[in-house]
């Protein structure tokens, strides 16, 4: 480990510390998050809604700062991601009531701009970080960074939990600026690389959407984003209002479902991409069965841990596009990847609330059936030999590591 953390370069190192900083602020509210907006008087509808803003501001920018990445580089675009996140924990920390929290969280959903635009950039350092092993393929980076924001929120949510119980939820997020000025600290210390060249004939973006095979995969990812989110959304709230489990206890859930998200990022990071990405929906799946059986702690230990296969979604998706767009237009399929994960946001987390208002169990069932519907959709539509193709592209972020026969059909999500 020691000689991997030496060979991925100085800058990546950077910018892995500033994501374990980011997540432990982010881990301390992450889990109870639905609960804070609760304690500013809001309802499960308008708990909802206000969660929810986080997805709209994904939907908005990020989209446009992909393409901005792909003309200007990515650092430039990637900066103000963490001035935004770290505006929008001041605003929600500091909120007096519910209505005041919404735009915190707008603010902080724009400020995931920097997940895509991050991934470019270490994309970049992959060939202009002179310290980095020249050799060492580009998605032992991001496995890294994944797994380095997934450490950073394993005991947080805990703490976060406690202090919910014996201080107030307001100190919660009034401590986690700290570790996001931290995190903007760090980040700012990282190299700017030179501008992408821009293709001769223009960025062509139209066309890549207009393959039928890769709208269609947009399609099933951005079903498969909202079913997760449907029942994922309010399962805290649903913890301490079903099962009466106490703060303290839903974040060290909390911490527990990080530590899923790190093993999981990693052992789903070794299938094809469809194949990872249809895995996590159904250990999602899984454990929404788990939660509605029963409250016993065994068996929500188990549930939660299985949860955190929901993080490793957008990672995964990222694989099934990304992976296949040439340089040129690589900020734009990332960020793409996250504008539908927005869309996703958006659409669950306001469909859970209006479900949760009617009957706490009927986000769990439409999440169950949402993501048995996506993934019969994908047995139907993407036949079995087109789930293994090999990413052409040497610098691509993610590289599936199935062996592929030569004799394989072309990936029809090819853009070549």
């Amino acid at each position: 480990m020691l000689h991997l953390w030496r060979a991925v370069g100085h800058d990546t190192r950077l910018i892995m510390i500033s994501y374990a900083l980011w997540g432990i602020g982010e881990g301390l509210w992450m889990f109870i998050q639905p609960l804070y907006v609760k304690s500013l008087g809001a309802t499960p509808e308008q708990t909802g809604f206000v969660i929810g803003m986080w997805g709209v501001g994904r939907l908005l920018f990020i989209l446009p700062a992909g393409i901005l990445a792909d003309r200007w580089g990515a650092r430039r675009v990637m900066l103000p991601g963490w001035y935004l996140g770290l505006a929008g924990v001041v605003i929600i920390a500091l909120a007096p009531d519910w209505r005041w929290a919404a735009p915190g969280f707008l603010v902080y959903g724009t400020s995931a701009i920097a997940i895509p635009i991050t991934n470019l950039y270490l994309t970049q350092a992959a060939r202009h970080d002179p310290t980095r092993q020249p050799d060492l393929p580009v998605q032992a980076s991001l496995t890294l960074l994944w797994a380095a924001y997934s450490l950073g929120i394993v005991v947080t949510p805990s703490i976060g939990g406690w202090i919910g119980d014996h201080a107030s939820l307001r100190t919660v997020f009034l401590l986690s600026v700290v570790w996001f000025g931290l995190s903007l600290t760090v980040i700012r210390r990282t190299t700017p690389y030179p501008d992408p060249e821009r293709p001769p004939r223009g960025d062509a973006y139209g066309a890549l959407l207009r393959q039928w095979h890769v709208s269609l995969a947009f399609g099933l990812i951005t079903l498969g984003f909202v079913a997760v989110l449907v029942g994922q959304a309010l399962s805290s709230q649903y913890l301490e209002e079903v099962y009466d489990y106490s703060r303290t206890s839903i974040g060290a859930f909390g911490s527990i479902n990080a530590l899923g998200t790190a093993v999981f990022s990693i052992l789903l990071g070794r299938l094809a991409a469809w194949r990872g990405f249809f895995a996590s929906l159904l250990l999602v799946l899984a454990a929404f069965i788990l939660l509605l059986l029963t409250g016993a702690p065994l068996v929500v230990v188990v549930a939660v841990f299985l949860l955190g296969a929901y993080y490793t979604t957008r990672p995964l998706a990222t694989a099934v596009i990304a992976a296949r767009v040439d340089e040129s237009r690589r900020g734009m399929a990332y960020a793409l990847v996250d504008t539908l994960a927005g869309l996703g946001t958006v659409i669950g987390t306001n469909t859970a609330g209006a479900l949760y208002a009617h009957n706490a169990d009927w986000p769990f069932l439409a999440g169950i059936a949402g993501i048995a519907g996506v993934v019969i959709l994908g047995v139907l539509l993407l036949r079995p030999p087109r789930l293994l193709r090999r990413n052409r592209d040497s610098h691509a972020a993610y590289i599936e590591v199935e062996p592929v026969s030569k004799a394989s059909s072309p990936d029809p999500l090819s853009t070549s």
